[in-house]
């Protein structure tokens, strides 16, 4: 009689756990279905707090050489704006491909606006600004400052491309997320 018992509690526990676990799926794809992504995920779905269609938030920054930065300024133009941090490893490497990608787009460095944060005084903030120096603008400020509070991306690093009209097209964590968004942008 005990293992029967016993087969019955762990019968009905295996049951609760896949009705939780099926709960949990039908949430996410009521979440995916009314984002709009109807029929196929995308490859790279969008950062949960910076989605496709959302405008860019208002900000104004000043950048490593002196000029204002907003977002008002880049109405009319494509834009990327990317966030980094000095104590980030995975941030560094997103450096190149960035360059990279301004460059393959035809994006003029004022279109490319990279917010490096550097809590840390021994950070090395010259390996970042070395690689983006003449190709992007550089603004010095961490996700706590007023733009990492505008955009709220949620983490470091990650990027975002906004079209002519200032309307968000594609976020991630990667740049490679933005490449396949660039050409309907």
């Amino acid at each position: 009689m005990a293992i029967l018992t016993a087969a019955v509690v762990v019968l009905t526990a295996l049951a609760l756990f896949n009705l939780v676990l099926t709960m949990a799926l039908v949430r996410r794809l009521r979440r995916v279905e009314s984002t709009g992504h109807r029929g196929s995920l995308p490859a790279f779905p969008d950062l949960e707090r910076l989605p496709a269609g959302r405008a860019v938030p208002e900000f104004t920054a000043t950048s490593a050489t002196g000029a204002e930065v907003s977002s008002r300024k880049r109405v009319g133009d494509r834009a990327v704006y990317a966030f980094f941090d000095t104590d980030c490893g995975i941030c560094k490497k997103q450096l190149r491909p960035l360059v990279e990608f301004a460059a393959d787009a035809g994006l003029a460095p004022e279109q490319v606006i990279a917010f490096i944060g550097h809590e840390n005084p021994d950070a090395d903030v010259d390996a970042y600004t070395s690689v983006l120096e003449n190709r992007a603008t550089i603004v010095m400020q961490s996700l706590d400052d007023e733009v990492g509070r505008a955009f709220s991306p949620g983490g470091v690093p990650a990027v975002v491309l906004a079209d002519a009209d200032g309307i968000i097209v594609r976020s991630g964590v990667e740049v490679e997320d933005l490449a396949t968004a660039f050409a309907g942008a």
